[in-house]
């Protein structure tokens, strides 16, 4: 719940600064919440098809717990960019004040689960604590100096929205390649887990989305996923 409070006085205060409406910006916010939690639960029946059975266990989320957090962080952010388009605010301005907030989110999320135990082998919830502030740290540098950075902004006259989240998808990677390796204490490469090849790709589709970026003009995310799925 501080988590949820903190975040919303980031969103609240960057969307201020970026003249969206105050109404829209907490309609957009709880909404969002709503989106992560049905996205969150469906994301856990479907990777645990077994554990909670009925479709009216499923509804009673008390009694039979289980959210996946990226589950439900792509459907918040879905809805987020949906929300957006709606309102006319640029999407990429929208998705840098995701990631920053949801970067917030988790500092105290990954600090409730070293105080409860409840993410998992204690090493793992201090790696959570640790990624959260490093990663708030760095994406909130990026999104208030990305404009100055003249190897992004390239030969445009103007450097884009963007780098925020797209370094956020890389800090997101390396959660992945590290997290593994912490919470099953074993640094044996041979035992390569599902996590740490995620995670690599990610780092390397960022690093590719930021090259691509770097001068060019201003396009809505829709917009760049359809030129991605067209040029394959």
């Amino acid at each position: 719940m501080l988590g949820l409070f903190l975040s919303l006085y980031f969103w609240w205060k960057m969307g201020r600064d970026e003249h969206w409406d105050e109404i829209a910006l907490f309609d957009g916010f709880f909404l969002s919440l709503i989106a992560f939690g049905v996205g969150g639960r469906l994301g856990y029946m479907i990777l645990h098809p077994g554990s909670i059975g009925t479709l009216q266990r499923s509804l009673a989320i008390i009694a039979y717990p289980g959210v996946n957090v990226v589950g439900g962080v792509v459907a918040s952010l879905i809805l987020m960019i949906m929300f957006a388009r709606a309102h006319d605010w640029q999407e990429w301005k929208v998705a840098d004040a995701f990631v920053v907030t949801l970067s917030s989110v988790m500092i105290l999320a990954g600090l409730g689960g070293v105080l409860n135990g409840s993410i998992g082998v204690w090493q793992g919830d201090l790696w959570v604590v640790l990624w959260a502030v490093v990663s708030f740290a760095i994406v909130s540098r990026v999104r208030k100096n990305f404009r100055f950075y003249a190897w992004y902004k390239g030969e445009s006259s103007m450097a884009q929205e963007g780098l925020a989240s797209l370094v956020f998808g890389m800090l997101v990677g390396v959660y992945y390649l590290v997290a593994p390796w912490i919470v099953q204490g074993s640094w044996m490469i041979w035992k390569i887990p599902g996590e740490f090849v995620i995670g690599g790709l990610m780092v390397v589709v960022g690093l590719i989305l930021i090259k691509r970026r770097v001068g060019r003009q201003e396009t809505g995310i829709w917009d760049k996923l359809k030129g991605i799925l067209k040029r394959s």
